[in-house]
């Protein structure tokens, strides 16, 4: 009898959600933009995404085996509880208390990016790897620590948080946060930060950008990774420049953790890597290579990710097989073979 599974990346401006067989096909998918208004209305929107889901893989409830969430913010994954999250309104929710209600199956809540970095050790740019540290840039910057085939959580939940270690630099024109001396790395080079510096650039310092024409001039409150694309693609002499300095921060974060913690790999995934990383990577390995002390000569692996936003969505799957006892590392899912098109709007 074959087995299903329900995953869901609850993010800060989409919700994702998947069926996939005990195989790791996906099956079905359904994505919603997400609402942040609150806590009512977001548990609203998982129901409405749980049930056009099951529907578009003619899945019933009760045939579903497993249900994991991958949440942007601070998890308790031993009780499923949301301590805190900045950019979904779940913060101290005991969701999987919530969701258990209704859903008579195991029920895995984590970190998004842990969830992802799970997938990404499966299937995609650390699989084979023996430790590996995943940094996710995003609307903020994320990070996920694998180690001896073991996500680490830390004693309080913390770890892998890297998006908020900090920086004593004087950037009040470049990032437009005045009066800090301190920056968390994510108001460096998140999407929301590079966003922010160029918008300044632009409409305070008065500088000329291509984005406003790729944008707009009254939609620069709103620059998507897309059009950071573009405008790298075109030679934009401002975005290079911000997308280099945001390169520079990610490449010493990257030094860090090598140096803190020696993992085989780094991976960087995320919006703004799936979008730049052609120009960002190499950017990032330069600053690597200038920093980075040699150890005992074993080379140090920069990778991308390979997933995308399967990477929640696999990383779930391989949780959930976990927690029962099934998972195998060399099964193969076809995971991009079943249904590719995000249902809904």
């Amino acid at each position: 009898m074959a087995k299903y599974y329900l995953v869901v990346d609850v993010g800060g401006t989409k919700i994702l959600a998947a069926v996939l067989n005990e195989k790791g096909d996906i099956l079905a998918r359904h994505k919603l933009k997400t609402n942040r208004g609150n806590r009512d209305a977001l548990l609203s929107q998982l129901d409405e995404a749980f049930t056009a889901v099951l529907n578009s893989a003619k899945v019933a409830q009760t045939d579903i085996s497993g249900l994991a969430l991958g949440i942007p913010g601070v998890v308790d994954t031993k009780t499923g509880h949301v301590v805190v999250t900045a950019n979904a309104p779940l913060s101290d929710t005991p969701l999987a208390e919530i969701l258990g209600k209704k859903w008579k199956c195991p029920i895995v809540v984590g970190n998004d990016v842990n969830v992802g970095m799970a997938g990404e050790v499966w299937l995609g740019g650390a699989k084979n790897a023996e430790s590996a540290f995943g940094i996710f840039v995003g609307t903020g910057v994320g990070g996920a620590l694998f180690l001896d085939g073991h996500l680490i959580d830390g004693y309080r939940g913390l770890g892998g948080e890297i998006g908020h270690v900090l920086f004593p630099v004087g950037l009040d024109k470049k990032s437009g946060v005045k009066g800090r001396e301190l920056l968390h790395l994510e108001e460096l080079c998140s999407r929301t930060a590079i966003e922010n510096q160029l918008r300044h650039a632009i409409t305070v310092e008065g500088k000329k950008s291509i984005l406003s024409e790729i944008v707009g001039d009254k939609k620069l409150e709103r620059i998507r990774s897309g059009a950071l694309k573009d405008a790298l693609k075109k030679g934009d002499p401002l975005t290079v420049e911000v997308i280099k300095n945001a390169s520079y921060f990610l490449g010493l974060c990257a030094v860090s953790v090598f140096h803190m913690l020696d993992p085989q790999t780094v991976v960087f995934g995320g919006g703004v890597i799936e979008a730049c990383g052609k120009w960002m990577l190499p950017e990032i390995q330069s600053t690597v290579d200038q920093f980075v002390m040699s150890g005992t000569g074993k080379p140090v692996e920069l990778a991308q990710s390979k997933l995308g936003d399967d990477a929640i969505l696999i990383g779930g799957l391989s949780l959930l097989l976990k927690k029962e006892g099934t998972f195998q590392s060399e099964k193969k899912p076809q995971i991009f073979a079943s249904v590719d098109k995000p249902l809904g709007s």
